[in-house]
């Protein structure tokens, strides 16, 4: 992820637009290789001494300071350092620290001679010569020492396109709305799209509008600065959001963009802008949460099976929405779970407002105890019939506590 000082853009006339890279400049491919190179081989040195060598390569060679500075930004971020804390460390400092200022508050010290011998006292009972000079060990455990553990590396040409991915996504970190749309094409592609705006916990309003040659859908999702919840990690999962756009085979991308203290800015993209995907299409993982949920509904009965949400469920208005969870009972009732996070409140109120005189979806949404706590949403829920029969709370992950007794009224109601 590119910072707001490495990104680059020009805006004109309200439209902001990112100044991406040619994918194929030899110059840049080039620089991008030399970087990658001193990375590959940065595994098991320090962090001072791969920033170094790095450095040499962005002031060595021509070309633009800040798309190189970029690339090296993007190349820190596939590093993986040994950050844990040096316990033994930690502790032998404390000691040495008590033990020096104790030396300096005696009155009868002798001279820094004698001072000086009796650290380098303490330091030999502690921490035997072979293990290095205290210059070099007392501090370790800094950042510019964590010894590096491991790089994954790419293609020079999978760099620049990375590159270009990032400058959308440092964009969408300043981002009010967002909207998308895409072919109702129904393919695998466009069910992982949604699947991966769920896992990624953007909730969406989804609509089928008409164009000129087909029925596309739109997607709209809140940005962060229309948040006043977690709007960083928000902001993150947006731009991760984007990666998986670039899959789909047609789109149009529309999103307000504002920095500090400036006017906002309209970014608008599609599939023409030559940005290839940078990521696997993960067609078959399960996320962790899906895994823990089947394990839980597993111990408590064998009568439904969980599944990721993997179909779109209509919803009056020409609206859809596309669940978390899908559940199935052995006598064949299904019926979908939706969950709203504590920053999705427009969301809920939108939803609950659509389901008020729609008792028949095969829906049931859960809501977040954090959201929970604002008057407006306590209000919506208190007042809302669809919600009393069909809604549930929850913390981190839905608990069968809550849910079965839904599962088992539908059940009740349909045999």
């Amino acid at each position: 992820m590119l910072t707001k000082d490495l990104l680059q853009y020009k805006i004109k006339n309200g439209q902001i637009y990112p100044q991406f890279v040619n994918p194929v400049d030899n110059k840049l491919l080039k620089i991008a290789a030399q970087l990658i190179s001193v990375f590959e081989e940065s595994p098991n040195k320090p962090r001072s001494t791969l920033l170094e060598e790095s450095k040499h390569v962005v002031d060595s060679t021509s070309g633009t300071l800040i798309v190189k500075r970029g690339f090296e930004k993007l190349l820190l971020d596939r590093t993986e350092f040994d950050t844990a804390p040096n316990e033994k460390l930690i502790a032998f400092r404390q000691k040495l620290f008590t033990e020096t200022s104790r030396l300096l508050s005696q009155e009868q010290f002798p001279d820094i001679k004698n001072y000086h011998q009796k650290v380098l006292q303490i330091v030999e009972n502690d921490w035997h010569p072979e293990e290095g000079q205290i210059g070099d060990k007392l501090y370790a455990d800094l950042p510019s020492c964590q010894p590096i553990l491991s790089f994954k590396t790419l293609s020079p040409e999978h760099l620049l396109h990375r590159y270009n991915t990032a400058q959308v996504q440092g964009l969408l970190l300043h981002c009010n709305t967002l909207t998308l749309k895409l072919t109702d094409s129904m393919t695998a592609e466009l069910r992982q799209l949604f699947k991966y705006l769920r896992f990624n916990q953007l909730l969406s309003t989804i609509q089928k509008v008409k164009s000129e040659n087909n029925d596309m859908f739109q997607i709209s999702v809140d940005g962060p600065l229309n948040l006043f919840y977690k709007t960083k990690r928000y902001g993150m999962n947006l731009a991760n959001f984007f990666v998986a756009v670039l899959h789909q085979p047609k789109w149009e991308l529309t999103a307000e963009i504002q920095f500090r203290n400036q006017r906002s800015s309209r970014l608008c993209l599609d599939e023409s802008c030559g940005i290839k995907p940078i990521s696997q299409q993960f067609l078959a993982y399960i996320p962790d949460d899906i895994q823990l949920f089947q394990e839980m509904l597993h111990n408590k009965t064998g009568a439904w099976q969980i599944h990721p949400g993997s179909q779109f469920l209509p919803l009056p208005g020409d609206y859809y929405c596309f669940p978390d969870y899908q559940l199935i009972h052995t006598s064949g009732v299904e019926v979908s779970i939706e969950l709203f996070h504590p920053w999705h409140q427009g969301h809920l109120l939108a939803r609950l407002n659509t389901l008020a005189e729609y008792v028949d979806t095969p829906l049931i949404i859960g809501v977040s105890k954090e959201l929970e706590k604002k008057p407006i949403i306590t209000d919506a829920l208190e007042e809302s019939a669809f919600f009393s029969q069909f809604g549930f709370t929850f913390r981190d992950v839905p608990t069968m506590g809550s849910l079965l007794p839904i599962l088992n009224s539908l059940v009740d109601v349909t045999s």
